[in-house]
């Protein structure tokens, strides 16, 4: 949060900024995606005939 108020206090364009924040979330949702496949997928007990 200090970093970004740092950024777009040395930036005039908040175009980055707002740049950066939407390449985060994306980020943070697609890493919660993974994590959660992961966690559903690890607990599938499924035998083989």
């Amino acid at each position: 949060m200090g970093f970004g108020s740092l950024l777009s206090s040395r930036v005039g364009n908040p175009l980055p900024l707002v740049v950066l924040v939407i390449a985060g979330a994306y980020a943070g949702w697609l890493l919660g995606v993974i994590v959660f496949g992961a966690v559903r997928g690890g607990n599938d007990n499924k035998t083989s005939p």
